[in-house]
């Protein structure tokens, strides 16, 4: 990727960005790469697990704010999530 293409890319607001990486994965989709992106057993298992927890209220769940506070505090990333 040519330099002047990304810094294209940084100029973008957050939205035009989630747009941007949104219309990628569909092309990467639609372009027959799917497979890539087909979960293992093994994840699907973690993933119903952790849905489970969720479902019956044993998951430690996060607010927006105390991810957004912990990426600040621990790699100066600034985000802001609701």
């Amino acid at each position: 990727m040519s330099p002047s293409f990304i810094g294209e890319i940084s100029k973008l607001t957050r939205l035009e960005k989630l747009e941007l990486a949104r219309y990628l994965l569909d092309e990467l989709i639609q372009d027959g790469r799917e497979e890539e992106f087909e979960l293992s057993e093994e994840q699907k298992v973690e993933l119903d697990r952790r849905w489970a927890e969720v479902e019956d209220g044993t998951a430690e769940l996060f607010t927006g704010e105390r991810i957004s506070k912990e990426l600040k505090e621990k790699y100066g990333i600034n985000v802001s999530l609701p």
